[in-house]
């Protein structure tokens, strides 16, 4: 079987994520401070290429990298033909469009024509104002997008934001969202068809991987005459599953997986019913 190689952000804000998720599938991703651009792992059949998020798609398309994981909004920026596989659980963020908080406009649609946006986003800036019915013209810049206002090139930014805090320590106010951004896994159109079985093995790992960490094991021992109710107060994957305890014919042990915001009131529910030694654990893979 032929290797298939992971292009991986090598620092920002997707890289830390990006290992952590790679490490809890057994690859054992150098971090951020390696100087590590290309390791191998399970036996040859993989190999990770550490990359800049904004190269990774060109890499995917060009077919340096089969698979990578970068920024929806950079998949989009670049306008690169590489196929979408699935939507990760991290990285969210939002490309907005923001206005000094002096500034009379009060959203998007009050930018005037002809205005100067701020971005190192201008295709997906460009594209946005052209869906609102406005032309306005790009200024590309590779960083501190928040200052352009301040030191008169552009009276506009678009940019990623997170939490907004730092749109409002340089004083500036959101007027649109042009895009809800995540990370994403990408692929190159000829790998997924010519290396599918292993792609659908890394796939399959991630989803599994995601899946456990929105959900919690827990265990405990009921009352064996209240076994009726536990459909309602435990409904695990596919009920919760029911084992007798040697030496007691009052109790039994019943393990079940729910959800992590669930847990505390799957806990008072079991407590209702006389439960005891109950037991929440972490999953560390979980596979539907």
């Amino acid at each position: 079987m032929s290797m298939l190689r992971i292009a991986l952000p090598n620092k920002g804000r997707l890289n830390g994520s990006a290992v952590r998720l790679m490490n809890r599938i057994g690859f054992p991703v150098p971090d951020s401070n390696s100087r590590t651009l290309l390791a191998e792992f399970g036996k040859g059949r993989y190999q990770v290429l550490m990359a800049r998020a904004q190269d990774i798609p060109e890499f995917v398309e060009m077919g340096a990298a089969d698979i990578g994981i970068t920024g929806l909004d950079l998949v989009l920026e670049t306008r690169r033909e590489v196929r979408r596989l699935m939507d990760l659980d991290f990285g969210r963020c939002r490309l907005v469009a923001a206005v000094p908080e002096e500034s009379k406009v009060r959203e998007a649609a009050d930018v005037p024509d002809g205005c100067v946006v701020a971005t190192s986003f201008p295709n997906l800036t460009k594209e946005f104002f052209q869906g609102i019915g406005k032309a306005v013209t790009p200024a590309e810049v590779s960083g501190a997008t928040e200052v352009a206002p301040r030191i008169g090139l552009a009276d506009v930014i678009v940019d990623l934001t997170e939490t907004g805090s730092t749109m409002k320590m340089n004083r500036l106010r959101e007027v649109g969202v042009v895009l809800e951004s995540v990370a994403v896994l990408i692929a190159n159109p000829r790998a997924v068809e010519e290396k599918r079985q292993t792609i659908e093995e890394v796939t399959s790992a991630f989803a599994s991987v995601m899946n456990a960490s929105r959900k919690r094991y827990i265990m405990a021992n009921v009352p064996r005459d209240r076994l009726q109710t536990l459909n309602t107060l435990v409904p695990g994957v596919s009920g919760p599953t029911v084992m007798n305890i040697m030496g007691r014919d009052d109790l039994v042990a019943i393990h079940a997986v729910t959800n992590e915001d669930e847990v505390n009131g799957v806990i008072a529910m079991l407590k209702s019913i006389g439960a005891a030694g109950i037991l929440v654990m972490p999953i560390e893979r979980m596979v539907l």
